[in-house]
């Protein structure tokens, strides 16, 4: 007898949906199933990693889980679950793109971040290469400079001082600079000890070139020190260069072949103190005008460039090279253009110094006779004469010329040193105070005989 409710006789065996589907039943007309209520542990502890057909029928499930919402679920013909509602975690997996996206800009920042580290290590290294490895001089050559090679030095010494000096680019440089030379010269192999004067910013090999085999004694050298006089000046640069003195002398007596005006009778006080290096066979006269024109320079510093004026300073800085010490020099240049005023009532114009008395009796000592000192045939005595002398006593250094250009002011008049030895000077306003001073000098003497 057919069922009311199943007028097709399907056997009620079969799944609910497939029989109403037998029946007419569309499946649009299934009632909708409510939200299944899950509690405790999720469906039963079963594994999630499990596919679909491995989950337990609904018969055998937790009386909790709706079975009528499970079937609303599944397909109507296979029965199975919608793929996207089997994983329980669908919701937390991360968009695809969004992954994409953020590896690609780790692997961007990773290659950048690399490149950057490769680069600042290539430059790294070439800086630390090009620090022990520069590259050669090629020039332009730059100022002179004095380098000092001592005996047993070998190349690789020598190439370090080079290298110092800035004579050459590097040690290496140098030294392979001499064994490139040594192996193509049958001669000049060998560096000698002594001074050489060598231009900085030099290619290695021509700096190898003129060091080898070349003698600094092949250089002309002359030292010429303060406060000396121009005949032991003349003998100093004869001594030196080989020149004839007497060659020297006709020159040094002819100032204005050296640019001088006529009121320069010689070369006295124009060659300028220092040391002086020429190359073998320079010109006496280009060796006296070098030393002349240090002259003019240190007064044209001074900003003196009248030549006649500035004789007249080197008049008076030969004085102060000769009676003074350096701390005292503006001082006495002080007193001395008092005893040059004409309103000068101590002296009456007389300077009244014995340098110049022993400059004029070709001495060096500071001791002579009372006769000399009255003795007017002697041009510069200046207890006699007034004003400056004839020339100057010697060679003035650039501090007693800056001295003699730039004096300090006073109200002096006399001046003593009255101990040699530590220099001590003392200055007075009168002759009477002067002359206490010169007996403390005399007592020094008396003292110290060997100092005076």
């Amino acid at each position: 007898m057919g069922d009311e409710h199943n007028p097709a006789n399907i056997p009620s065996s079969l799944p609910e949906l497939l029989r109403r589907w037998a029946g007419g039943t569309r499946p649009g007309e299934l009632p909708t199933p409510g939200a299944p209520e899950i509690t405790g542990a999720p469906l039963g502890g079963a594994d999630f990693t499990a596919a679909p057909e491995a989950v337990l029928p609904h018969a055998e499930q937790s009386a909790t889980y709706d079975a009528e919402a499970e079937h609303a679920q599944q397909h109507p013909i296979t029965g199975q679950m919608p793929l996207a509602e089997t994983s329980v975690f669908t919701e937390h997996e991360p968009k695809p793109r969004r992954t994409k996206r953020r590896r690609n800009l780790v692997m961007l920042a990773t290659v950048l971040i690399f490149a950057l580290v490769v680069t600042g290590s290539v430059f790294f290294i070439k800086t630390i290469y090009k620090q022990f490895n520069p590259d050669d001089f090629t020039g332009p050559k730059g100022p002179v400079v004095e380098v000092t090679v001592k005996d047993g030095w070998g190349a690789k010494i020598v190439g370090s001082v080079l290298a110092e000096k800035k004579v050459v680019a590097s040690e290496k440089l140098f030294v392979k600079a001499v064994e490139d030379f040594v192996a193509t010269h049958e001669e000049g192999t060998t560096i000698h000890p002594g001074t050489y004067q060598l231009n900085t910013n030099l290619p290695a090999a021509d700096a190898a070139e003129i060091m080898l085999d070349n003698r600094p004694d092949k250089v002309v050298y002359v030292g010429l020190k303060a406060n000396v006089r121009l005949k032991d000046s003349l003998k100093e640069i004869a001594k030196g260069s080989g020149l004839q003195e007497k060659q020297l002398r006709e020159l040094a007596d002819d100032p204005q072949a050296f640019g001088l005006p006529e009121s320069v009778p010689n070369l006295e006080g124009w060659l300028h103190p220092g040391e002086y290096r020429f190359p073998l066979e320079t010109e006496a006269t280009e060796i006296l005008q070098t030393m002349v024109d240090n002259t003019k320079k240190a007064l044209s510093e001074q900003g003196v460039d009248d030549l006649n004026e500035g004789y007249r300073y080197l008049k008076i800085a030969s004085i102060l090279q000769a009676e003074a010490r350096p701390k005292d020099y503006a001082t006495v240049a002080g007193a001395i253009d008092n005893r040059l005023s004409p309103n000068n009532r101590e002296t009456h114009g007389l300077l009244q110094v014995d340098s110049t008395v022993i400059y004029g009796l070709d001495r060096y000592s500071l001791q002579f006779s009372q006769a000399e000192r009255k003795d007017a045939s002697n041009r510069y005595n200046s207890y006699v004469h007034k004003g400056l002398p004839p020339t100057p006593i010697g060679s003035p250094a650039l501090p007693a010329i800056r001295a003699a250009i730039n004096p300090v002011p006073n109200d002096y008049y006399y001046w003593v040193t009255v101990n040699t030895i530590t220099g001590e000077t003392k200055f007075a306003r009168t002759f009477a105070d002067h002359q206490k001073n010169q007996q403390q000098f005399r007592d020094f003497c008396s003292a110290n005989p060997e100092a005076c």
